[in-house]
Parts: structure tokens; C-alpha cells; sequence
């Protein structure tokens, strides 16, 4: 007669599935910065980050979906925010830098 052992699956305790799910946030948290650094993007002036599309159509399309966002915020005196025209303009100068960059490596 052989005896079957049957084990119950060992439940965490609360601050150890705690301290688990933070080293895991942690580790997820680098490796997306990590991944985002090698990323081609451009910057705006008000922060928003772009990536750089191989697809000038798409990357055409990208830009001018974002200066729509900048035209329905309408104007801020307080923080001096371009045209939209100034700020198609300021991306695809950006846009341009960095494929140069791109290209010199």
C-alpha cells in the first residue's frame, strides 16, 4: 500500500506578498526605463514624449495629432505656449535631429 502525500499550497502572509509585488513593480519599473532609453523619441515643450517613426506619413500623422492636442487647450499667457503652427514646426526640426543622430552612429 503506498501512501500518496498531497500538499496545500502555502498561502503569503500579507506583508510578504506586499514586499514580493514591490521588488516585482520595482524590476518591472527598470526594465520599462530601460527599454525607454533606447527608444528614438523626440520632446515637446510641454513635456509629451513622441516616438520617432521610420514611416514619415505616420510620423506626419503623430505630430499633427499632438499640435490638435496643444489647439484644443487653447493659449496660456502664464506659460507661454507656442502656436501650433511654431510648435509642428519645433517637432519636425526635432524629428530631423534625431534621425541625423540616428544615422551618424
Amino acid at each position: 500500500m503506498s501512501r500518496y502525500r498531497v500538499e496545500k499550497p502555502q498561502k503569503l502572509l500579507p506583508t510578504e506578498a506586499v514586499g514580493i509585488a514591490d521588488v516585482l513593480a520595482v524590476k518591472i519599473a527598470d526594465a520599462d526605463r530601460q527599454f525607454k532609453e533606447r527608444l528614438p523619441v523626440i520632446k515637446c515643450e510641454c513635456g509629451v514624449e513622441i516616438l520617432l517613426l521610420p514611416d514619415l506619413q505616420a510620423m506626419n500623422r503623430a505630430i499633427e495629432a499632438h499640435v490638435a492636442k496643444h489647439r484644443q487647450k487653447g493659449k496660456n499667457v502664464k506659460r507661454n505656449v507656442f502656436t501650433s503652427s511654431k510648435i509642428s514646426q519645433l517637432l519636425s526640426q526635432l524629428s530631423l535631429m534625431k534621425i541625423s543622430e540616428q544615422t551618424d552612429i
